[in-house]
C-alpha cells in the first residue's frame, strides 16, 4: 500500500519474541498453521508447534518479500515523542544505539507496535545482580557461548519459558534447583481439539515432505486444513465464566491431567495443583515439565528465596543451594505503559497518565487502538485489544488493517489528524468493567493479563470472543473521532475532489 507523503514512526524494541528468546526449547504452544498472518500462508511449516528459530525465519522472510526491511532504522532507541498542533506531527527524539547521537525526527502518524513482553524483568532478590557471583541470565536474554553440560543450575520460575527450558537443559547439567513462587495449571494442548506434544515430541508431530508438497500444489486442500485447524480457537466459553458447572469440569479435567503425569503422587499434586480457576492466567502446555519435576537430578523449591549469596541462593526455610548458574524466568515489566515520555498538545503525558500512580491508573484505550486526547497514535496489541480464542498473529492483523483504514481517511479526506473523543473511549471501558467481573480472570491469581492478583482490572483481553472484536472492528465508526482539516482546506470539506480529475 502506498501512503503518498505521509510519513508513519513505528516503535518495537529487540526484535520481538522469536528474534529474542532463543533459550533451549523455546517453540509456541499454538499450531503453527494458525500461528502465521491470513495473507501470507506458509505450507512449509516442518512440526505442529514451531520451534521459535522457524517461526522467526517465517516473520523474517515475510518482512523480505514484502519490502519491509528496507525502510528499517534498527538500533535505534525512541526516546520521546511529542505531538505539534502546530503542524499535526510527532516529534521524536531519537538515540542511535551505535553511535550514542540522539537526532530528531518527525511523522505524521504514530504507531506504536512494542508488544507487552519484551523488557525482561528479574526477581527483586537481595544479591542476585551484585552479590552472586556466577552465571546470571534471564531467559529473553540468553547467552548461546555458556555451556551448562555439568553445572549445577538454578531455574528461578514456572511461567512457559521456564517450564521449556527445565526439560530441555536437564539431560546434559549435573543438578538443577528449580524455584517457583505460584502454581500453573498444566494442560495437554492449550485448547482443545488439539494434538497434543510430548516430552519425547514436543513439536506434536511433524509434516512429511509429501504433506507439505500437498499443502503447496492443492491450496483448497491447504485452506480446509487451516480452517478446520482453527476452528479449535474459537467457541466453547462458558467454562470462562467463574463458578460455572463447565470450569468446575475443567478443573476436575486438568487435575486428573497432571496427577496422572507425577503418578498419582498426593504430595507432588499438593505442590503443584492451583487454588484459583483455569483460565485465570493463560494454561500451559508444558510438555516433559512435569516429568523432569519428578527425576532426581532436580531440586524443586517452593519456599520463597530470601536473598542470594556468592555462590548461591537461600530460601526461607533456611536451605541454601550452592549453584553455578542462575536463570530467571521471571516474565517481563508491564509492556502496556509507554516506556518512554508522549506528551501532546495539552502537555498531558501518557507515559504518566496510564501509570498505577497516575490520574487514570491503567491503560484507558479506545478499543485497544487508540487514546484520546492524543491524535494520530495507533497501538497493535494494546489493552483490551485481544479476543479470545484469536491467534495472535491475527490480532496483530486485525490491528493494522484498522489503523491502515483510519490513515487512508486522514489521507484522502483533506484532514491532517484524527482522536477518539473521551466520550467514545469512556463507553466501552465501562463495558470492559462489567464484562470480566464474573470471568475466571478475576479470581485469585496474579497474571500479567490483568493488573495484579485477584480481581483486578483486566489489561490484555476484549470483551469477548476474537469474532466478536473482528465484526466490532471490522470498519470504524468514524462518529467517534474528532478531526482536524488540513490547512488550506478549512473553507470546504470536499476540497480534496480537487480539479475532478484521477
Amino acid at each position: 500500500m502506498q501512503y503518498d507523503s505521509k510519513e508513519i514512526a513505528l516503535t518495537k524494541c529487540k526484535g520481538g519474541t522469536w528474534a529474542e528468546n532463543i533459550y533451549p526449547g523455546v517453540r509456541c504452544d499454538v499450531p503453527s498453521h494458525a500461528y502465521q498472518l491470513t495473507f501470507e500462508p506458509n505450507p512449509h511449516w516442518t512440526e505442529f508447534y514451531a520451534e521459535g528459530a522457524e517461526i522467526h525465519k517465517y516473520y523474517q522472510s515475510v518482512a523480505e518479500k514484502y519490502n519491509v526491511t528496507s525502510p528499517l532504522k534498527l538500533r535505534r532507541q525512541v526516546v520521546r515523542a511529542v505531538w505539534s498542533e502546530g503542524d499535526s506531527c510527532w516529534h521524536f527524539d531519537v538515540k542511535n544505539l551505535e553511535t550514542g547521537e540522539t537526532v530528531q525526527d518527525t511523522a505524521d502518524f504514530f504507531i506504536s507496535a512494542i508488544g507487552g513482553l519484551n523488557e525482561w524483568a528479574f526477581p527483586n532478590i537481595p544479591g542476585l545482580q551484585d552479590v552472586f557471583e556466577g552465571h546470571l541470565r534471564h531467559s529473553s536474554n540468553w547467552d548461546t557461548e555458556y555451556d551448562y553440560t555439568g553445572k549445577r543450575v538454578a531455574v528461578i520460575g514456572n511461567g512457559a519459558s521456564g517450564m521449556q527450558i527445565v526439560p530441555n537443559i536437564l539431560p546434559t547439567v549435573a543438578h538443577l534447583e528449580h524455584y517457583i513462587d505460584s502454581k500453573v495449571w498444566i494442560r495437554p494442548t492449550f485448547r482443545g481439539g488439539l494434538i497434543s506434544a510430548a516430552a519425547d515430541n514436543p513439536g506434536g508431530v511433524s509434516y512429511s515432505t509429501a504433506q507439505r508438497a500437498e499443502f503447496e500444489s492443492d491450496p483448497a486442500k491447504y485452506l480446509a486444513y487451516r480452517k478446520d485447524l482453527e476452528t479449535n480457537f474459537h467457541g466453547g466459553f462458558l467454562g470462562s465464566i467463574l463458578g460455572s458447572p463447565e470450569n468446575e469440569a475443567t478443573k476436575a479435567i486438568w487435575k486428573k491431567i497432571m496427577s496422572d503425569r507425577v503418578g498419582g503422587d498426593a504430595n507432588w499434586l499438593e505442590k503443584l495443583v492451583p487454588d484459583y480457576a483455569p483460565g485465570c492466567k493463560r494454561p500451559t502446555p508444558a510438555p516433559g515439565y512435569l516429568e523432569a519435576l519428578l527425576d532426581p537430578k532436580t531440586t524443586f523449591h517452593s519456599s520463597p528465596i530470601v536473598h542470594a549469596t556468592k555462590t548461591g541462593l537461600v530460601t526461607e526455610d533456611g536451605k541454601e543451594s550452592k549453584v553455578d548458574a542462575i536463570i530467571a524466568t521471571t516474565g517481563h515489566a508491564n509492556g502496556f505503559v509507554p516506556r518512554f515520555p508522549i506528551i501532546n498538545h495539552e502537555n498531558v503525558n501518557l507515559q504518566e497518565k496510564w501509570s498505577t500512580e497516575g490520574p487514570i491508573g491503567f491503560p484507558e484505550t479506545y478499543l485497544g487502538i487508540m487514546a484520546p486526547e492524543f491524535p494520530n497514535y495507533f497501538f497493535v496489541m494494546q489493552a483490551n485489544g485481544n479476543g479470545a480464542g484469536g491467534t495472535v498473529p491475527l490480532q496483530c492483523e486485525l490491528s493494522a488493517t484498522y489503523i491502515a483504514k483510519a490513515i487512508r481517511k486522514v489521507q484522502s479526506q483533506s484532514y491532517s489528524s484524527l482522536v477518539p473523543t473521551d466520550q467514545a473511549t469512556d463507553d466501552p471501558n465501562s463495558i470492559v468493567n462489567g464484562y470480566f467481573d464474573d470471568k475466571v480472570t478475576g479470581d485469585n491469581c496474579n497474571s500479567w493479563f490483568k493488573q495484579g492478583k485477584g480481581n483486578t482490572r483486566n489489561l490484555i483481553l476484549w470483551p469477548g470472543t476474537a469474532h466478536h472484536r473482528l465484526a466490532i472492528q471490522r470498519d470504524p465508526r468514524w462518529e467517534d473521532f474528532a478531526y482536524s482539516r488540513r490547512k488550506g482546506a478549512e473553507g470546504n470539506r470536499f476540497e480534496y475532489f480537487g480539479n475532478g480529475w484521477t
